[in-house]
């Protein structure tokens, strides 16, 4: 029989912050001392005021330094309500970005998970329509605790989640970041892998956990794949000019590799900016690859018949990466970080990456390891042969601008 170990309340809080972050609703999440653990995009705009206003303040709650000279009494009642009470609800003054002086409710549900207390709030403006039946749309009963699950009422005087993304796309707000992959040997740049980010006009530069969720369940993802592949044509166009010979890894998900459009967008990346195309790596993981059909075959050669370079990335942490091996025409085999985050002294972890190496020399591939985070892992990776790899220690991802002075600066 299959035995399942249960979660940790640390685990559990975390799902419930991934959880909140994706709703339209404005939320977030305390700990049992009333301080800001997490929170969604949606009170932020409900309130304009931006993620780091509000950490630090005393219970991280509408926290900001604009609040009105009810400050102290809010603070000292919310504090003594839910000493003896698991919710509490109260209407504030909070002026938002425009200065705008606006009526808001707060609403607080206090909840146990492995009998550590976390508290979720909401915040409403009242003005708005859904606020005629407050407690149902932001309340939380203990059925949906125990499911960790919230009463998901949209506010429609939010912005559409969608609208805001595909805003932002249009806008060009995101924009590829770009991690060097080195030769281990030589400690030389052979190419980059791209990386996208989220250039938020009030929260700053975002990764990609803060809205790639978003953008794959909005079916925004093939746009944003295709913008991001127009940034790295243009940068590997200027490189080339300069007489940088090096690649760029895309990657691609799966929405994106089963868009019908995937392998004539990259076609036409190649003839507009007459790119050689070994110089372009489109990098996908194995749900990618998922269903494997006669399609993703056909896919994958045609994409070959391009001469792209085609990578699996994380390999080795699902079910059928040795199949795909032998099905799919990949030139790069990502060893995945999880493999190498204890190399230096872990034998098990020692003897997968061996594995992965001699596999991907039998099957004429190269190996590329994730992950160096210390000069443990780099000098054992160099010790079993491993000849290509990226990480934390060799380079974190740089924009566009400072990739290109790395690549200046090593040609010197």
């Amino acid at each position: 029989m299959t035995s399942f170990k249960p979660l940790s309340s640390t685990s559990k809080q975390q799902l419930l912050t991934n959880y909140y972050q994706q709703l339209d609703q404005a939320v977030f999440i305390l700990d049992a001392d009333k301080r800001y653990l997490s929170m969604n995009s949606a009170y932020e705009r409900l309130t304009g005021y931006c993620e780091n206003l509000l950490i630090g303040y005393p219970f991280g709650t509408f926290i900001t330094q604009c609040l009105t000279k009810h400050k102290p009494e809010i603070l000292k009642d919310l504090a003594s309500h839910l000493q003896n009470n698991s919710s509490y609800q109260k209407t504030f003054t909070l002026p938002n970005k425009n200065h705008q002086i606006l009526d808001h409710l707060i609403v607080f549900k206090k909840f146990t998970v492995d009998d550590k207390v976390f508290y979720i709030g909401a915040v409403q403006d009242t003005d708005t329509e859904i606020v005629k039946e407050p407690q149902s749309a932001y309340l939380l009963d203990e059925d949906t605790i125990n499911n960790t699950a919230i009463n998901n009422k949209l506010s429609a005087s939010l912005p559409d989640q969608k609208q805001l993304l595909a805003q932002a796309i249009a806008d060009n707000q995101f924009e590829a970041y770009y991690q060097p992959k080195f030769n281990l040997k030589t400690k030389s740049i052979v190419g980059f892998e791209a990386l996208v980010r989220w250039q938020h006009p009030t929260r700053g530069l975002l990764k990609p956990k803060d809205f790639i969720a978003d953008i794959i369940s909005h079916g925004l993802s093939f746009a944003l794949f295709s913008q991001l592949s127009e940034q790295a044509a243009q940068l590997l166009v200027k490189w080339q000019s300069m007489g940088f010979t090096q690649h760029i890894c895309i990657n691609a998900d799966a929405a994106e590799f089963s868009h019908p459009d995937f392998n004539q967008t990259i076609s036409q990346l190649l003839v507009k900016y007459h790119i050689e195309p070994y110089r372009l790596h489109i990098e996908m993981t194995e749900s990618s690859l998922l269903p494997s059909n006669d399609n993703i075959q056909q896919r994958l050669t045609d994409l070959k018949a391009l001469k792209v370079c085609l990578a699996l990335d994380d390999f080795g942490t699902g079910y059928a990466s040795l199949s795909y091996l032998q099905q799919y025409p990949f030139d790069f085999i990502k060893i995945d970080k999880s493999f190498v985050s204890e190399l230096d002294s872990n034998q098990t972890q020692q003897a997968i990456v061996q594995a992965i190496l001699d596999l991907a020399r039998a099957l004429d591939m190269q190996a590329v390891a994730e992950g160096i985070e210390t000069e443990q892992h780099y000098e054992r990776l160099c010790e079993m042969g491993c000849i290509y790899g990226q990480g934390y220690w060799l380079s974190r991802p740089v924009s566009a601008d400072a990739a290109t002075q790395l690549l200046s600066a090593s040609n010197h």
